[in-house]
C-alpha cells in the first residue's frame, strides 16, 4: 500500500527548504545577527532559534537540535507558547525520520498539551490553534499509518478533518480521504475504503487536482477488482490511465502497476482477453527495471506477467514470474498469499506435487498469521482509544464521588488532619530549631515559613472558625454550621499538605507535583527532561507551584492551570500559566517570597500578563 502525507502536515519541510537556499543565505543572516555587536533579544531571538532549527532541519539535524534547545529554553522565560510546540514538533519530526517512533509520539503527545494551554489564552486566534491542532493530527495519523496500525492512524485523521472542513481547505481534505481509503483497503473493509475514494475523488474534482482524482480511481480498480466487480474496475482502471498514460514519465510506478491491475482484470471470468492483457503486461513489464519500485507493486506486474504465461501454457516462463512476486520466506507479508498460490498452481501442473503442496501450505499459515496479527494489532490500538476515553470517564467519576461524601467522614477526617497537621508542624518546628543553631541563613528562612503559615491558619481557618461560632451562638441552622465545618476541614488539609506532603518526602517533587494536579480542579501537570534535583531544591520548587497555584485559584479566577517542569544541562524552570483575568499588582507577598526563594538559589523569577489574557510565571533555578 502506499500513501500521501498531509499536505499541511509538510509545510514544516517546505518551509525550511524556503529558509535554506543552496547558499544558505538565509541561516547564515540569522546566524551572523546572532554574532553581531546588537544581537537579537528577547522575542526576537526566540523567533531566530525557532526559524534557525527549521532551517537546519533537512540539511544539519544536530545544527537543527542545538538550536531547537535553545529555542525551547527561552520559550519557558518568555511564555512563547506558540513557538514551543513548534519545536516540541520538529523534535518529533526529526525522531520520525530516525524511526523512533515511540519517541515522536510522545513529543507530538506534548504538542498537543501546549497547543491545549494556548487555547485557553485570548492572544492566540482560534485559527493558529485549528491550524496547529490539525498539523499535530495530521502527523500523529502518518506516524501511525507508517507502522500499520490502521485504527490509530485513522482516528487522528478523523481529527484533523472537521477543521479542514472548517476552513474548506480542499487540499487537505483530498489527501486525507485517500489516506483513510488506503488504510481502510489495507484492512479489507472495502465498504469504507470506497466511500473515502470516492470523497476523495469529490474533493479532488472541487480543488481541480487532476492527480489527485487519478490516485483515488487506481485505489477504487483495486477495491472493485477484490470485489469482483470487474466493469467497474476496468472503467476506474482506464479513468487512471486517461492521466497515466500522458504523465508516465513524472508517474512511472503508478502507470505500471495499474496496466498491470488492467491486465488481470482481463483474465477474470466475463473478460477474458489473453492478447489484451499480454499487450498491458508487455507495457508494464519494463518498468520493472527502469525504475525503482516499491515491492508491492512490482508484484503485482509480476504476478500479471505469470498469470498471463499460464493462460499461454508457458509453465517456466510462469515459474519465474511467480517466484520474483514474492519475498523470501522471513520477510514474507500478507501481500505474498496471491503469489504462494500462483506457484502452487504452478507446481501441481509441472507434476512437482511436494512444492504444490508446499507453497499451499505457506499461503494457509501467512493467511492465519496475518489474522491473529492483525486482531492483536486491532486489539493493541482499540485499547490505547479505550484507554484515553476510560481516563476521562475515571476524573469525572472521581469528582462525583467527592461531591457526595458524607458530612460525618469529612469531619472526622477534618479532625485528624487538623491533629496530624499540627503535630507535623511542632516536630518540623523542633527539628528545624536544631539546624537553626549551625546557620544564620536557615534561621531567617524558617522565620519566612513560620509567618506565611501564621497567615495562611489567621486568614483562612481562624476566619472560618469565628464565623463558625457566631452561626452557634446564634442559633443558626445545623446545615450551614455543617458547611462551615467541611469548608474548614478543606483548608486544614491544605495547610498540612503545604507543610510537607509526604509524597514529595517519598517520591520526589515530579510525583508531588502530580498528586498536587490531581488535587486541584482544572489543573494539569507535564514534566520534560530527566529531573535530578536536591531535596532542598525540590521543596523550593514544590511550594513555589503551591503558592501560584494558590494565587490563580484566589485572585486570577482561573478554570483552568497548567504546571510544567523541564531541566536541561544548566536549569530547571517551573512554570504555572492559567487562563484568569490576568495579573494587575505584582508586588504581593506571595510573589516576593517566591523570588526571594529563586534568588537564594541565584535564579530568577519572570512573569508574563495581561489584562483577561491569563498569566504565565516561570521560576528558574540553576543547577
Amino acid at each position: 500500500m502506499k500513501f500521501l502525507y498531509l499536505t499541511l502536515c509538510l509545510m514544516s519541510c517546505l518551509a525550511a527548504q524556503a529558509y535554506n537556499d543552496h547558499r544558505n543565505a538565509r541561516v547564515d543572516s540569522l546566524e551572523a545577527a546572532l554574532k553581531s555587536h546588537h544581537p537579537p533579544q528577547g522575542k526576537d531571538l526566540l523567533g531566530a532559534y525557532d526559524e534557525l532549527m527549521r532551517g537546519w532541519l533537512n540539511y544539519d539535524s544536530a545544527k537543527a537540535a542545538d538550536y531547537g534547545c535553545k529555542a525551547l529554553a527561552l520559550s519557558y522565560e518568555l511564555g512563547g507558547l506558540n513557538v514551543r510546540q513548534n519545536v516540541l514538533r520538529l523534535f518529533a519530526q526529526m525522531h520520525y525520520g530516525s524511526e523512533e517512533y515511540d519517541e515522536a509520539a510522545a513529543l507530538y503527545q506534548q504538542s498537543l498539551a501546549v497547543i491545549d494551554t494556548m487555547a485557553t489564552m485570548k492572544r492566540y486566534s482560534e485559527k493558529d490553534i485549528d491550524d496547529a491542532r490539525s498539523v499535530i493530527y495530521g502527523s500523529l495519523g502518518n506516524l501511525y499509518n507508517m507502522q500499520d496500525k490502521a485504527h490509530l492512524a485513522i482516528h487522528y485523521y478523523q481529527q484533523a478533518l472537521p477543521i479542514f472542513e472548517k476552513y474548506n481547505w480542499r487540499e487537505s481534505q483530498t489527501v486525507l480521504y485517500y489516506n483513510m481509503g488506503e488504510l481502510y483497503a489495507q484492512m479489507g473493509n472495502f465498504g469504507e475504503a470506497e466511500r473515502n475514494y470516492q470523497k476523495a475523488i469529490e474533493k479532488a474534482r472541487e480543488s481541480g487536482d487532476s492527480l489527485m482524482m487519478t490516485l483515488p480511481k487506481k485505489g477504487l480498480s483495486g477495491v472493485y477488482f477484490n470485489t469482483a466487480r470487474h466493469d467497474k474496475a476496468l472503467q476506474a482502471v482506464n479513468e487512471a490511465l486517461a492521466y497515466y498514460r500522458p504523465h508516465r514519465k513524472e508517474e512511472p510506478q503508478d502507470f505500471a502497476y495499474t496496466m498491470a491491475i488492467k491486465a488481470r482484470i482481463h483474465m477474470m471470468a466475463g473478460h477474458e482477453d489473453v492478447a489484451a492483457a499480454k499487450a498491458c503486461v508487455g507495457e508494464a513489464l519494463p518498468y520493472t527495471d527502469r525504475v525503482e519500485m516499491m515491492f508491492d507493486d512490482a508484484a503485482e506486474i509480476y504476478m500479471a506477467a505469470c498469470e498471463v504465461s499460464m493462460a499461454e501454457g508457458h509453465w517456466q516462463q510462469a515459474l519465474d514470474y511467480a517466484l520474483k512476486s514474492v519475498h523470501p520466506d522471513s520477510a514474507a507479508t500478507i501481500a505474498d498469499k496471491g503469489g504462494y498460490l500462483l506457484l502452487a498452481e504452478i507446481y501441481a501442473e509441472l507434476g512437482q506435487k511436494a512444492k504444490a503442496r508446499e507453497y499451499m501450505q505457506k499461503a494457509v499459515d501467512l493467511m492465519n498469521r496475518y489474522a491473529t496479527d492483525h486482531y492483536q494489532s486491532g486489539l493493541s490500538q482499540m485499547e490505547v482509544l479505550y484507554e484515553t476515553a476510560k481516563k476521562e470517564a475515571q476524573i469525572a467519576q472521581l469528582a462525583r464521588e467527592q461531591r457526595q461524601q458524607r458530612w460525618l467522614l469529612a469531619l472526622t477526617v477534618a479532625l485528624l488532619s487538623a491533629a496530624i497537621a499540627l503535630m507535623a508542624y511542632f516536630h518540623l518546628a523542633h527539628r528545624r530549631q536544631k539546624a537553626l543553631l549551625a546557620a544564620e541563613v536557615a534561621l531567617e528562612t524558617e522565620a519566612k515559613e513560620r509567618h506565611i503559615l501564621a497567615r495562611e491558619l489567621h486568614d483562612s481557618l481562624g476566619g472560618m472558625l469565628s464565623l463558625l461560632r457566631l452561626k452557634i451562638e446564634g442559633g443558626t441552622g445545623r446545615d450551614e454550621a455543617l458547611r462551615l465545618l467541611d469548608q474548614a476541614h478543606t483548608e486544614l488539609r491544605r495547610v498540612s499538605h503545604h507543610l510537607m506532603p509526604e509524597e514529595l518526602l517519598q517520591k520526589g517533587v515530579v510525583s508531588a507535583l502530580h498528586d498536587f494536579a490531581r488535587s486541584v480542579p482544572g489543573a494539569e501537570f507535564q514534566t520534560f527532561g530527566d529531573i535530578r534535583l536536591s531535596k532542598e531544591q525540590e521543596l523550593t520548587l514544590y511550594r513555589c507551584a503551591y503558592e501560584l497555584v494558590n494565587n490563580a485559584l484566589k485572585y486570577a479566577e482561573a478554570t483552568r492551570i497548567d504546571i510544567q517542569l523541564m531541566q536541561d544541562a544548566h536549569e530547571v524552570t517551573l512554570t504555572v500559566s492559567d487562563d484568569g483575568k490576568g495579573m494587575s499588582d505584582q508586588s504581593g507577598m506571595g510573589l516576593q517570597n517566591i523570588r526571594e526563594r529563586a534568588e537564594s538559589y541565584h535564579g530568577r523569577l519572570r512573569i508574563v500578563t495581561g489584562e483577561s489574557e491569563g498569566t504565565e510565571i516561570n521560576v528558574t533555578l540553576p543547577l
